[in-house]
């Protein structure tokens, strides 16, 4: 593999396993509050989570392993083409809405909400998750 090659490959790492790891945060902000579906907000509200509370290591080790299968395909159970995927970009703006759950895990999230606008990434790799954040709630007419 050519270095350029390496570089994008370990960059796509680096932010898949970021991803898979907002996204179990996700989940669990979801089974924290009093809905049974995964929303848009718990998806951006674990995304600002990861962004903002750094992983530990194991959740490093798991989330690359996990990341590196995703990019080698060896991690094929579902046929993500097949889902259908609609989306109605709402016409006014929306506040961003968290759960009222008093674990370690949502209560730093609801800090995170009230802190997001002030947050400034250090490295190249936070700089890029935010502002995908900050696209995607531009996008959808979300306010964080």
């Amino acid at each position: 593999m050519e270095d350029n090659d390496k570089l994008f490959y370990d960059m796509m790492k680096v932010y898949l396993a970021q991803t898979n790891s907002a996204l179990k945060i996700s989940k669990i902000i979801c089974e924290h509050s009093d809905r049974e579906e995964l929303s848009g907000n718990d998806i951006i509200c674990g995304l600002i989570y990861r962004l903002m509370n750094p992983m530990d290591q194991s959740e490093i080790d798991e989330n690359l392993n996990t990341a590196d299968e995703l990019l080698n395909g060896e991690d094929e159970e579902e046929n993500y083409d097949e889902i259908e995927e609609i989306y109605e970009k709402p016409n006014i703006l929306k506040q961003i809405k968290s759960n009222n759950c008093n674990c370690d895990i949502c209560i730093k999230m609801r800090v995170d909400l009230i802190n997001y606008k002030t947050f400034e990434p250090n490295d190249q790799l936070s700089e890029l998750f935010k502002r995908s954040i900050d696209t995607t709630c531009d996008k959808y007419n979300i306010i964080i």
